[in-house]
């Protein structure tokens, strides 16, 4: 039967690396950096975006070698050259760490296993300016023509070159890192290497966080009529539009629509519109203008007095000089044409129809009362 150590040490050995935190690697008890080949990248690509141009590639190089690759191949440039001048001068390097992270130097510190590791923090490997080598009473002489400064026999393969002091810098590029990806577990970015900092560096996972320094980070949120997303990108809402952020998201809205909700509005040349959370869905022509979000109703034609005869809802008459027209004859909403003489005066009362034939008849009456006048001017002609 297994013992109990035994299924947590097979348990361990089957975890991914990436559900691995910083203080997980430590305490295998190793002077090994293994397992923290994400974070430590991280952590060095970060640094190098917080301060563009702060560290420069000392590797690949003729007479350098490096003896694994986990190494971060990056020294201040007055370090590097130091470096490089040893090489040309014949020295040849195996170098076995230069610019460290402060998550390797957690995990030296804490494991136990290097007993001259330096606290996080105090390392000037941190710096970029300190590098440890093979063979170190080999090198010594041409490292020190160069400039570097042998640590002596409590650190006999640590050398530092030339090079200024940026291990608080190494402690700052976490501590943003950190609150970049947990804002609401922010700590001090004060570069100091302090309890708060160690505890979330313990806490840290050493596959790495979602994202890095070197990404622009941005709060999503309108500037003006763009929209800025959180990787700063920017979306322009285009002509007539604006930005909002509100319950409904960050979006393009159009300023005559209410930003959120539903709702009918007039437009400026007498159209209407449906909106939806500041959409245009819809648009309508109103004939007759819009009042209220709606199309006015198109008024109606009254025709008041017309000098054709005369008619009711029960029956209308129409006269022409003494004729009359027929009583039957159709008229509109049901009426007839009764008989009637005198006059030629129609005053139109009840409900008015223009469909059927009463256009027709009015047409006949008027023709009719032209026809005397006709044949007199045909008989002063005969005559």
């Amino acid at each position: 039967m297994l013992r109990f150590a035994t299924i947590v040490s097979l348990l361990v050995a089957i975890t991914p690396a990436s559900a691995q935190t910083v203080d997980d690697i430590a305490d295998r008890g190793r002077c090994s950096t293994a397992g923290l080949e994400g974070i430590s990248a991280q952590l060095a690509d970060s640094q190098a975006c917080l301060r563009p141009g702060q560290f420069v590639r000392f590797a690949p190089h003729g007479g350098i070698t490096l003896s694994s690759s986990r190494i971060h191949p990056y020294l201040q440039a007055s370090a590097r050259d130091a470096v490089h001048r040893a090489v040309a001068s014949g020295t040849s390097l195996t170098i076995n760490s230069a610019f460290r992270t402060i998550a390797d130097q957690y995990v030296l510190y804490h494991s136990g296993g290097c007993g001259l590791a330096a606290r996080p923090g105090q390392s000037n490997h941190q710096s970029g300016r300190a590098i440890d080598v093979n063979s170190y009473s080999s090198v010594r002489a041409g490292l020190e023509r160069a400039g570097c400064v042998w640590l002596g026999d409590r650190d006999p393969v640590h050398f530092d070159c030339p090079g200024s002091d940026l291990r608080s810098d190494a402690v700052l590029t976490f501590q943003k890192l950190w609150n970049a990806n947990n804002p609401s577990d922010r700590i001090a970015e004060d570069g100091s290497y302090g309890p708060q900092t160690e505890a979330r560096l313990a806490r840290t996972p050493a596959g790495g966080f979602a994202d890095d320094l070197c990404a622009p980070t941005c709060e999503p949120g309108c500037d003006g009529a763009a929209m800025v997303a959180a990787d700063c990108g920017r979306t322009e809402c285009g002509t007539g539009l604006t930005c909002a952020d509100d319950a409904a998201g960050l979006r393009c809205v159009d300023p005559v629509c209410p930003a959120t909700g539903t709702a009918s509005v007039c437009l400026d040349d007498g159209e209407r519109a449906d909106c939806v959370d500041g959409t245009r869905e819809a648009t309508e022509t109103c004939v007759a203008g819009c009042v209220d979000g709606e199309c006015a109703a198109v008024p109606t034609l009254d025709l008041g007095v017309a000098d054709a005869g005369v008619m009711t809802d029960d029956a209308a008459v129409v006269t022409d000089g003494g004729a009359d027209l027929p009583a039957d004859a159709p008229g509109p909403a049901g009426t007839t044409f009764g008989a009637a003489t005198g006059g030629c005066s129609c005053r139109v009362t009840g409900a008015r129809d223009f469909g059927g034939a009463f256009p027709l008849v009015l047409l006949l009456a008027l023709s009719r009362r032209r026809r005397p006048s006709l044949r007199r001017s045909a008989s002063s002609r005969r005559s």
